[in-house]
């Protein structure tokens, strides 16, 4: 069986155990015909020989993002996000570093303080980098109550600025008559008083975010961005508050 598998809905072998929880969670989402970038990931138990990785990512396009998907990362139990190495920007023939970069990160004295002594079987993502203009979070339910209204927090940029904190989100709530609320965030020069939504796209968010959910039988929270081609999913785990 390949150790380097693309994620699509015919895709095989794909176990937690062998791709880990976060290329389970792109699985998921492709299988229920959500927008996904296209992707591969890199098994865990490939045995570290990447020539041919060049080749089986050509079709991916470029810019790439090389991510984690531990065994465990974005489980509802015992969620890992956010402790393992990303790698941005990557091109076809620097990916077999990359993915180095991302195995070695389990290993890392961050990862071992979280984890304990317990070895971190790794799977490494390689899915086209999205050029977002806009990018967020969308919990299918509230997660902090539980009510059926769907949370959407929202920066300009990349998503890594709503994860790191460096930027304050506008944050809208989705209410099952389908009613949108707002709370906009004041941002930094021209785009201060800017809205990072509009009511329709935040309705489109929050579909996507309610079929998330069906299809995992479970509230979760999905990662989205936009582009100059739309809007897109990188990334779905359960809600690990409920």
């Amino acid at each position: 069986m390949s150790p380097v598998v693309p994620i699509t809905p015919n895709a095989t072998g794909m176990t937690e155990e062998r791709v880990g929880g976060k290329a389970m969670g792109l699985f998921r989402l492709v299988s229920l015909g959500l927008p996904v970038p296209p992707a591969v990931v890199v098994t865990v138990d490939d045995e570290g020989s990447f020539e041919t990785l060049p080749d089986a990512v050509s079709a991916l396009g470029e810019p790439l993002a090389v991510r984690s998907s531990a065994v465990g990362e974005d489980a509802a139990d015992r969620s890992a996000a956010g402790q393992f190495e990303s790698v941005m920007g990557v091109t076809a023939n620097g990916v077999a570093e990359a993915v180095r970069t991302v195995r070695a990160s389990a290993t890392s004295g961050r990862v071992a303080a979280y984890r304990g002594k317990a070895a971190v079987p790794m799977a490494v993502i390689i899915q086209r980098e999205v050029r977002s203009t806009r990018a967020g979070v969308a919990f299918s339910r509230d997660p902090f109550t539980g009510d059926d209204t769907v949370v959407v927090e929202c920066v300009f940029g990349h998503g890594e600025r709503l994860v790191s904190g460096t930027a304050d989100p506008d944050r809208f709530r989705v209410h099952p008559d389908g009613s949108v609320e707002a709370r906009l965030a004041v941002k930094e020069g021209s785009l201060r008083l800017a809205r990072t939504l509009r009511d329709d796209e935040v309705t489109a968010v929050a579909g996507l975010a309610r079929k998330a959910e069906a299809g995992f039988g479970r509230a979760v929270d999905v990662e989205f961005c936009f582009d100059s081609g739309g809007l897109w999913l990188v990334q779905a785990r359960p809600i690990t508050a409920l």
